[in-house]
């Protein structure tokens, strides 16, 4: 199977520390041209998504990966293309489903997490509480929501390490405001951050606040391309379609080595 996925940055990375394991042939649209989308409205992010979309859709594409809430927002406006629903499933087959108490905590760009609010509260209208939900007295349905603005967390990836002293203690200082408003469960707005579960977990009591990491997303990729015969051969090919400068990309050493991982892979640079 062909997989294409559109991102402004860092977030490939995330997903290719799962996605490297299997041998579909990747496409890979880098929007450097608009990066970060977090830092434009939400309007403006969705515009550049939607166009990446059209120009994806032109080349003949089997299934497309989008950042989150904009993946949310595709599939809200029933856009005829082939989205990959990996956070929508997400959040119905473990954040939903184990949520304790129905209190959930969102963090990403405010510009995103106040459009967030509305399309998850669209989205949980098709959620029956869970048999164990339904017997503790104290759970809220619908979902009660806390969220966090935490702008900066992108930029760590790009200069400074994830693993960076200073980086834990602000994350550990901005997931302070979710023990305080006793959410059950932190979801990340961005694939990005799934680089920093690590300090999350080890920050967070999973018995009073959960947090599903990129082990779940793999189960969710895994789930929903059951049907693919594709995992036995022993080659695969990752295209990548930039917009502004591939300086950037042969600075990402980590991500090329996922890319390519010891085995016979072919990847083709290309501008647009």
């Amino acid at each position: 199977m062909k997989i294409w996925i559109i991102t402004s940055g860092s977030e490939t990375l995330s997903l290719f520390t799962f996605l490297s394991k299997y041998n579909h042939d990747y496409v890979v649209y880098y929007d450097f041209l608009h990066w970060p989308y977090g830092d434009k409205t939400f309007e403006q992010s969705l515009a550049y998504v939607e166009k990446g979309i059209t120009y994806l859709m032109k080349e003949g594409v089997e299934t497309i990966i989008i950042p989150p809430v904009y993946e949310l927002a595709v599939l809200e406006k029933k856009i005829s293309a082939p989205i990959l629903p990996i956070f929508t499933t997400y959040l119905f087959d473990y954040v939903f489903k184990y949520s304790l108490v129905g209190k959930l905590g969102f963090f990403w760009d405010f510009a995103d997490v106040e459009v967030v609010q509305t399309l998850i509260k669209n989205l949980e209208k098709n959620y029956s509480l869970a048999a164990n939900q339904l017997v503790i007295k104290k759970f809220h349905f619908p979902f009660r929501y806390r969220v966090k603005e935490t702008p900066l967390w992108k930029y760590y990836l790009t200069h400074l390490s994830y693993s960076h002293i200073l980086v834990h203690k602000i994350i550990k200082f901005d997931l302070r405001y979710f023990k305080d408003a006793l959410v059950d469960t932190v979801v990340p707005l961005n694939y990005w951050y799934f680089h920093y579960q690590n300090t999350i977990t080890k920050f967070l009591n999973f018995k009073k606040i959960r947090f599903h990491k990129l082990e779940a997303l793999e189960e969710t990729f895994q789930w929903l391309l059951t049907s693919s015969k594709e995992q036995d051969k022993n080659s695969y090919t990752i295209k990548i379609i930039y917009t502004w400068t591939s300086e950037i990309l042969h600075r990402e050493k980590r991500l090329i080595w996922l890319l390519q991982r010891g085995k016979n892979s072919e990847i083709v640079w290309q501008k647009i």
